[in-house]
């Protein structure tokens, strides 16, 4: 009960300092607290937030302008031939689709499909939006460069393919460039705000740690 009362008055605090913002976004941050998915506090920043409609931070190729996520990660106790190895053996795992490997040059490229989960509105009735969850399937590229015991994570060819919600239900497919770099801020903004946010999360931290748990657990493989 403590615990409601303390959310409830964080969330009526976020309301009062950002009152200039629409229903909809209010909606959603409300959606996403219910579900558990925020917490009271992480609702009072997201409120925050998105009264500026900040978009989630990329980075872009300084040559092709691309909007790409890159890192470089060293590991402990591996070499070149061990963590190519194991990124294959990932690969195989997860992708299923290698477009190239070769151990000398220590370049690994494969294609990605998956599902990301984020929102949309759509009208419920004359002025009235609401939020509900929805898969956005991206189309991706993943370069893995290696080097002694580190190796180069990059991400980029970043496609979404969305369902636009008309009679015919079309898939249309915009590269990330086109959401990130002109931030359109029409009727589907909150899809378009959502599947940033999760793309960084997929490709920053869920995707790129999967990758690296799975080099490092090499030997538990043979322990049986």
């Amino acid at each position: 009960m403590k615990k409601l009362i303390i959310s409830s008055i964080l969330i009526i605090s976020c309301l009062t300092v950002t009152a200039q913002m629409h229903n909809t976004e209010n909606q959603l941050i409300d959606s996403l607290l219910s579900t558990g998915r925020l917490n009271a506090d992480q609702s009072k920043q997201l409120y925050i937030k998105w009264g500026t409609l900040n978009f989630p931070e990329f980075m872009q190729n300084k040559n092709t302008g691309e909007v790409e996520i890159s890192d470089t990660i060293t590991l402990i106790n591996a070499d070149k031939k061990s963590i190519f190895r194991r990124c294959l053996e990932w690969i195989a795992i997860n992708y299923g689709n290698l477009a190239y490997s070769d151990l000398e040059s220590g370049k690994i490229i494969a294609h990605g499909l998956l599902n990301l989960n984020n929102y949309e509105a759509y009208s419920f009735a004359i002025e009235v939006r609401k939020t509900h969850p929805i898969q956005t399937p991206v189309n991706y590229t993943m370069i893995l460069t290696i080097k002694d015991n580190k190796f180069k994570y990059t991400i980029t060819n970043i496609t979404y393919n969305f369902i636009d919600n008309t009679e015919t239900m079309e898939e249309v497919s915009y590269p990330i460039s086109s959401i990130y770099l002109n931030k359109p801020m029409g009727q589907h903004w909150i899809r378009y705000l959502t599947v940033l946010t999760a793309s960084r999360e997929m490709f920053c931290f869920t995707l790129k740690n999967s990758l690296i748990n799975y080099i490092n657990d090499k030997n538990k493989d043979y322990q049986f």
